[in-house]
């Protein structure tokens, strides 16, 4: 199965879906990760927080930690990335070229407006595509008026460490959301998926849509 994950920023992947992608390598799935922006920031007064060049460099040591080697990662502005027609046409281009069966991205009403702006344009790039996911957002970006509605899980029991060590790539970001306090927080929401069905670690996603090909061997 070939998997494309569409993503604002280096680190929204680990975050959202990190053990899914680490099951999906190790299963011998190929996965595409597509970021749109280098994510570097700076604060409300203007400060840097992280360059481009740190961002780049702990994201992709993040994503080669969960066995991912295919990344592109395009120069979108960090904090504003819109749903316009020169987003989804990148988008559609990177989506063209790897022709993916399977497709993650932000939800559509995560808070940060550049998950958003990703969401909207992913779907629409995605116009021709039979299989979609939404992947859950986190806090600080996951307080909405519509809430994320958890439809399909996978269990991470056997990957929740290495999700986990990818996020601790990201030593910038440990450092800003409260090092073991960020890591527990993320730890105990995949336990509460996990409890909800059943296994020790889960990962949630919504579904956009879905196609099942009842495939032999009792693959869907």
């Amino acid at each position: 199965m070939k998997i494309m994950v569409v993503g604002a920023h280096l680190d929204d992947i680990e975050l959202a879906c990190g053990g899914t992608l680490a099951k999906a390598v190790a299963n011998g799935h190929t996965v595409k990760v597509l970021i749109m922006s280098k994510s570097g920031y700076t604060n409300k007064e203007g400060q840097m927080q992280r360059s481009d060049d740190i961002a780049v460099k702990e994201g992709t040591k993040a994503l080669n930690t969960l066995g991912i080697e295919d990344i592109t990662i395009l120069d979108f502005e960090t904090k504003d990335i819109p749903f316009r027609s020169d987003v989804v046409n990148a988008i559609d281009v990177e989506m063209s070229k790897f022709n993916p069966d399977v497709i993650f991205t932000h939800h559509p009403f995560d808070t940060h407006q550049a998950h958003e702006g990703v969401s909207k344009a992913t779907i629409a790039a995605a116009r021709r595509k039979n299989t979609v996911f939404f992947f859950e957002p986190i806090a600080p970006s996951g307080r909405s008026y519509v809430a994320f509605k958890p439809q399909m899980y996978v269990d991470i029991s056997d990957y929740v460490d290495t999700k986990i060590a990818s996020l601790k790539c990201h030593e910038s970001e440990y450092n800003k959301f409260g090092g073991e306090d960020w890591i527990k927080g993320v730890e105990s929401r995949c336990g509460f998926r996990g409890y909800e069905i059943g296994s020790k670690y889960a990962e949630a996603f919504e579904v956009l849509r879905m196609e099942m090909s009842f495939g032999k061997d009792g693959e869907l």
